[in-house]
């Protein structure tokens, strides 16, 4: 009875030790990429509600996604661009993630829909913020535009999330001289869609920007 007494004990310090964080997700919220890893949705599974993670820092990239029924049977499906953020998280604590004035009104949706704020609150304090960004311009952007829609893919969750990574990783080092931010930006989106495209998709990359 003292083994099993002393077992419990040992299993229940155990589980201290690795007590996880809670992270729940509001209402009309897509988590689309968590620390370099897509998180993927079937078309008729409900949005995740809530994430169990490890104490620590963690990059969270999400999109507001509402589906409006309007009048006479008629519906519009409201997304907005993916929105990156970055957090440390304590253990054994419960978060929220948040957008910040979500309207219930669908001419208000739609507007909020192009500029939403994405936020980690905790008991009703935020925490961190962060808005969605800017839309891509320039003939590289064009580029990286194009071939995305050759192959369903554009600047995605996954790409926006491991940027995010790639940056605070960098913040550490010193930096070398860089191109002006948007031309770096829209090379980065090239370069991401490089890197992940089958050697197929690649000779097809070519025969595009040889024509």
């Amino acid at each position: 009875m003292k083994k099993l007494a002393l077992l419990s004990t040992i299993l229940l310090a155990a589980a201290s030790a690795h007590a996880e964080v809670r992270l729940l997700v509001d209402d009309h919220i897509k988590v689309t990429a968590i620390n370099g890893q897509e998180i993927r949705h079937s078309l008729l599974q409900p949005l995740q509600k809530e994430f169990q993670l490890q104490a620590g820092r963690h990059v969270i990239t999400a999109r507001y996604d509402r589906m409006f029924d309007l009048s006479r049977g008629e519906h519009d499906y409201l997304k907005s661009g993916n929105v990156t953020i970055t957090a440390d998280l304590a253990d054994n604590q419960t978060y929220q993630l948040v957008m910040p004035n979500q309207p219930n009104n669908y001419t208000a949706a739609k507007a909020f829909a192009k500029a939403p704020t994405l936020a980690i609150t905790q008991n009703g304090q935020v925490l961190t913020q962060e808005s969605v960004a800017e839309q891509r311009e320039g003939f590289l952007s064009g580029i990286t535009q194009s071939i995305g829609g050759m192959f369903n893919r554009g600047d995605s969750a996954l790409s926006s999330n491991q940027k995010a990574i790639a940056a605070l990783n960098q913040n550490t080092q010193p930096q070398p001289a860089q191109p002006t931010a948007r031309n770096q930006d829209n090379l980065d989106g090239f370069m991401q869609l490089w890197l992940n495209a089958s050697e197929e998709e690649r000779q097809k990359i070519r025969q595009w920007v040889g024509n």
